[in-house]
């Protein structure tokens, strides 16, 4: 006889952004990424000794900003860096080109495992910022 329980687990970090800009919404995440990964590169202005260049084609704003960010990540994890900084060179509702720069480092203070599809939505509020929930799996 099979048996299957559901246990409550709390391993998700909720972040909610809200920004003027797609650019600024994306280096915000990718920023807080890192912070949560490894807070003390963020204690004096780092300097860069990674660079990755990522490019994007997605369905819409929400879904592009989540795939950019589990690249970020992705990165983050087979490089064994943190990522701090973006420049754009193209940024619109479905693309993304974009260099990621870092910091390697010996350890990470938390495992993030992904950036999640769930509750993430980017969508203008009353006050014309962008918005958006992002959960990452910790």
């Amino acid at each position: 006889m099979k048996s299957l329980e559901y246990l409550s687990h709390t391993a998700d970090v909720r972040m909610k952004i809200q920004e003027s800009s797609e650019e600024e919404l994306f280096r915000i995440g990718v920023e807080e990424i890192g912070r949560i990964l490894k807070a003390e590169v963020f204690e004096n202005p780092p300097q860069a000794n990674e660079m990755v260049e990522i490019s994007l084609v997605s369905l819409d704003m929400t879904t592009l900003l989540v795939e950019f960010l589990n690249e970020v990540l992705l990165h983050s994890h087979t490089r064994k860096s943190v990522f701090f900084d973006v420049q754009f060179q193209h940024i619109g509702e479905k693309e993304v080109r974009a260099k990621i720069l870092g910091k390697r480092v010996e350890a990470f203070d938390e495992d993030i495992k992904a950036v999640t599809y769930h509750e993430a939505q980017v969508e203008k509020n009353k006050s014309g910022m962008l918005e958006t929930l992002i959960v990452l799996d910790i």
